[in-house]
């Protein structure tokens, strides 16, 4: 079952070939690859441009800080240098916002600029033309500490103690006021002392900003640079100084040391900061070149190590492929399949065993499939030989058991025709004894008593003769089971069908024979009863019987032994046709090889159970020897359990011999699947046999 949330990709992997999904993977991980290269590439340009914003404002400080140095020193200011810088960077001036600041010096500058008022007006434009140029350029929001400090000395504070020492140089009082000239000196004083705190602070603001920037800047050139800072924060101080020498008196300073020191410092201030940001910008640069080289490198690599996998996909995938479809079609010649270490070679490896694997056993198979064809060509050459030996064995057994019953029969209507030419004379000889005496009365009524034993004996004769006539029907019986096992038993049992039929002939005669023998007793018993009245009646009327008597006796004596002879004949006629009935199981032991097994048996008799071994097994029956089965009898039905192919199978069986713990058994209605188990475990003991 696939997981849910990948059903899908999966979906589309289902209804693509390798190389498009490697394909698509390919382009899926190239499109987030380019987009954060692009993205990259934007903001360092965006960095980068920022760094060059600043330097463009730096190139227009530099003209605007020495115009400013230059009128505090009392030159007149040319603002060509500057229109040339604003001219060289027009971006910066492109929407506008500092055309008004550019107008308020340009109207500034025209007017006086080398001292007084004049002065001041033209400080304070171009002070806020420096604050609008360092806004727009970026300078303001500079990233570095070290070019921070130097951006803050060139736009906040050089202009800032320009202007405070322009202003202490022209003290004005505040406009409005109506002063006393003692009160006038006295604010004059106070301005010029906001003035000389302001020089003052800026002056400690500078070398602060100096400090800091050496201290947070890896440009050694810096210090030589910034050593007119230093310069520009003396001559500020000396200015506020002076301004605080004369305590209550105002107090005239002269300013142009202060821009002549600015005015020198400002091209280092320039190249300070000009550096500092050239160096960042060369960073930035390099930083995106190098980036860029090891993105392109490695995009150039993935796309080189795509390409190669997808050739390398589609190469080993058309080899597998085309491997399994031939197998699959049977077609095992060799082919060429991947043969490297990783899965497809694993796999083409695998292909290749299994080809091999599939080719020897086709050959073990067509082995097999020979010998099991010979074996059955064998096994049914024998299975003929063996049909026809037990047809001759049968038509044997049945010939040699029919013609010894024949032969005994014959002898009982012999032995009884003996005893009916006994009768006769024993008629003739009462005949002759009517003429004598009464005296022959009492050997007479001997004569009567032997006449009722002989009468007894031949009872005795036709209740072996009726016993003779159930065994006959017995063996009716035994034939039609016969007919009816090999009837399912189908093409293997005809022989014995055959058997049986003769079998059914041969019992059928004996019926004749045994109503014939029957017959010629019912005859003898109403001829010794005519006797018996014959002799009866020569009683009253026969003198002297001696020598008649004496005849009779040794007749008496005759037909005795003729009757014990004839016992013993139909005892053993009975055993033969006793024999007849083990015929069954002689057949069924030649119809089917039998094979030893000493494995354990169990039989089930009434509910009980009996353990025994086996001796041998066969598919119609088995041999066992089970102890205590001492009412276990011929015909009886069992339940035997013994182990096949690993299983415990329950058979239903009927014993067709006994004898002490020797029993064999002939199996009933084996099911088609028990009847295979049951041939694979005699085949297995037939492959053991030696």
């Amino acid at each position: 079952m696939y997981p849910r949330p990948l059903l899908p990709v999966l979906a589309v992997w289902d209804r693509t070939r390798m190389t498009v999904r490697l394909s698509i993977i390919m382009v899926v991980l190239l499109v987030p690859c380019m987009s954060a290269v692009y993205g990259f590439v934007h903001f360092s340009q965006g960095q980068i441009s920022f760094s060059e914003r600043e330097s463009d404002g730096n190139d227009v400080l530099l003209p605007a800080l020495e115009l400013f140095g230059g009128a505090l020193a009392g030159r007149r200011p040319d603002l060509g240098a500057l229109n040339a810088a604003m001219r060289d960077n027009p971006e910066l001036f492109e929407d506008g916002g500092l055309d008004e600041a550019h107008a308020a010096l340009t109207s500034a500058a025209a007017g006086e600029t080398t001292a007084g008022a004049g002065r001041i007006a033209f400080g304070e434009a171009l002070a806020a033309f420096i604050t609008g140029v360092a806004n727009e350029s970026n300078l303001i929001l500079d990233p570095d500490l070290d070019s921070f400090y130097v951006m803050d000395m060139e736009v906040v504070q050089l202009p800032r103690v320009l202007l405070a020492a322009a202003r202490a140089a022209s003290p004005v009082a505040p406009a409005g006021a109506e002063l006393t000239g003692g009160q006038a000196g006295t604010a004059l004083v106070a301005e010029q002392a906001v003035y000389a705190s302001e020089l003052t602070t800026v002056a400690g603001n500078l070398r602060t900003g100096a400090e800091t920037s050496l201290a947070n800047t890896s440009d050694d050139a810096l210090a030589g640079r910034l050593a007119g800072v230093e310069r520009v924060a003396a001559a500020a101080e000396a200015i506020a100084a002076a301004l605080t020498a004369g305590l209550g008196t105002a107090v005239a300073v002269d300013p142009a040391p202060l821009g002549d020191a600015v005015t020198a410092v400002t091209g280092d201030l320039y190249a300070a900061l000009g550096g500092l940001i050239d160096t960042r910008v060369g960073g930035f640069e390099t930083e995106q070149d190098t980036i860029l080289a090891i993105t392109v490198t490695g995009v150039l690599l993935a796309v080189y190590a795509g390409v190669g996998l997808w050739w390398h996909t589609r190469f080993h995938v058309g080899h597998m492929v085309a491997g399994v479809q031939a197998i699959a079609a049977g077609d095992l010649a060799p082919r060429p399949l991947p043969t490297g270490r990783d899965e497809f070679g694993d796999i083409g490896r695998a292909l290749g065993t299994a080809r091999e694997k599939i080719t020897a056993q086709e050959v073990d198979l067509r082995a097999g499939q020979d010998a099991r064809e010979q074996q059955m060509a064998a096994s049914m050459s024998q299975q003929q030989r063996s049909e026809a030996l037990l047809r001759e064995r049968a038509k044997e057994a049945i010939a040699d058991t029919a013609s010894t019953i024949a032969m005994e029969l014959t002898e009982v209507a012999d032995q009884v025709e003996r005893v009916r030419t006994a009768t006769n004379r024993i008629d003739g000889q009462m005949a002759s004894a009517a003429e004598i005496t009464e005296s022959v009365v009492t050997k007479a009524a001997e004569a009567d008593r032997v006449t009722g034993a002989l009468n007894a004996s031949l009872r005795r004769v036709a209740e072996m003769a009726q016993v003779i006539a159930g065994v006959a029907d017995q063996t009716r019986m035994l034939a039609l089971n016969a007919t009816i096992e090999a009837a399912r038993a189908g093409e293997m049992g005809k022989g014995f069908a055959v058997v049986a039929g003769e079998v059914k002939d041969l019992a059928t005669a004996s019926a004749r024979s045994t109503d014939q023998i029957s017959s010629t007793i019912s005859s003898l018993e109403a001829d010794v009863a005519e006797m018996f009245a014959a002799i009866g009646g020569v009683t009253d009327g026969i003198g002297s019987v001696n020598t008649a008597t004496l005849e009779l006796r040794q007749i008496a004596a005759d037909q005795h032994d003729l009757v014990q002879s004839l016992d013993r004949g139909v005892a053993e006629t009975l055993a033969r046709i006793n024999n007849m009935v083990d015929l069954t199981d002689k057949l069924e032991r030649r119809e089917h090889p039998r094979y030893p097994d000493s494995g354990p048996v169990t039989l089930v008799v009434n509910g009980e159970r009996h353990t025994g071994r086996l001796v041998d097994v066969s598919l119609g029956g088995l041999h066992c020897t089970v102890p205590a089965l001492d009412r276990l009898g011929p015909g009886a039905d069992v339940t035997a359990e013994l182990g096949v192919s690993g299983t415990t199978v329950a058979l239903a069986a009927t014993v067709v011999h006994r004898a002490g713990d020797d029993v064999r058994l002939r199996f009933l209605d084996v099911s088609p699947q028990v009847r295979q188990k049951l041939a694979r475990h005699i085949d297995t003991l037939g492959n053991a046999v030696p």
